[in-house]
């Protein structure tokens, strides 16, 4: 069963998930947007590469200069990914029927720079619990491989504590890139993808990306939900949760909102 497994491991892949017409769809507006063809949409946000911010790589194209956009909700068309129904129809049985989808990001992994995400949890970055109520989701747009910096997680690692962050010591870090110190990633899998793949995975679950060692993209998109009828511990949106899932960026695509969290719907 999808949910035993997802509770056991931490995480669930579901293979060719996504249809080819959305996966088209998303990728050419990626690439419309970072071609300045289209305006992001309003409170979008375009987030070039660390060493291209910094003048230290040229990009062989605007879409090379970009590690990923967030907040992708904004947009009709990238918006239509936290709509697909086989999507929704699978967190449902993962974590209740009232949906809340938040922390919507297009993923963009381009090579000759260095794209790492190291090991995290995302529930750092969300106020609501229980943490068995909120679960990422992340599709394959193109082949996900190692060598172009797959998914990596680390199997059952959401059955324990929620480890304190910090920044790595990297000499280009993402100052919105935490990462645990000190974890034994020996037990580490490898999440190798095809286009439409998509991994459901806890909140808890330590997990992170390697390089993009490739010539090519590595491209994929991803979201959170949480269960409308979680509690926000943190008593209110503060400037940490606008910072890293602000508020407009949530919508209750399932379901009721019993306790108000959405402005957008």
């Amino acid at each position: 069963m999808m949910k035993d497994e997802y509770f056991e491991n931490g995480y669930v892949v579901r293979r060719g998930l996504l249809p080819a017409d959305l996966i088209a769809e998303l990728n050419q507006r990626f690439a419309d947007v970072a071609d300045g063809i289209r305006e992001p949409a309003k409170n979008m946000q375009v987030v070039r590469n660390v060493e291209v911010a910094k003048g230290l790589v040229t990009p062989k194209t605007k879409a090379h200069g970009i590690s990923k956009m967030n907040f992708v909700q904004a947009d009709p068309v990238l918006r239509k990914y936290s709509a697909c129904v086989p999507l929704l129809d699978q967190v449902e049985q993962l974590i209740g029927r009232d949906l809340i989808s938040m922390n919507s990001m297009y993923l963009n992994k381009p090579p000759h720079v260095d794209g790492r995400h190291p090991l995290h949890q995302d529930l750092i970055y969300f106020p609501f619990r229980p943490a068995d109520s909120i679960v990422g989701v992340w599709s394959a747009l193109e082949p996900i491989t190692r060598e172009n910096g797959c998914l990596v997680m680390i199997p059952g690692s959401h059955k324990g504590e929620t480890h304190a962050h910090d920044y790595p010591d990297w000499e280009h870090k993402n100052h919105l890139f935490l990462g645990v110190k000190d974890v034994d990633s020996s037990g580490r899998v490898h999440i190798e993808m095809e286009p439409g793949d998509t991994v459901f995975f806890h909140s808890n679950i330590i997990h992170g990306s390697g390089f993009n060692k490739t010539e090519g993209l590595r491209r994929a998109i991803a979201i959170h939900f949480a269960n409308a009828r979680c509690e926000d511990i943190w008593g209110g949106h503060k400037q940490t949760l606008d910072k890293y899932s602000p508020r407009d960026d949530y919508r209750l695509v399932r379901g009721e909102d019993p306790n108000g969290y959405v402005t957008h719907h």
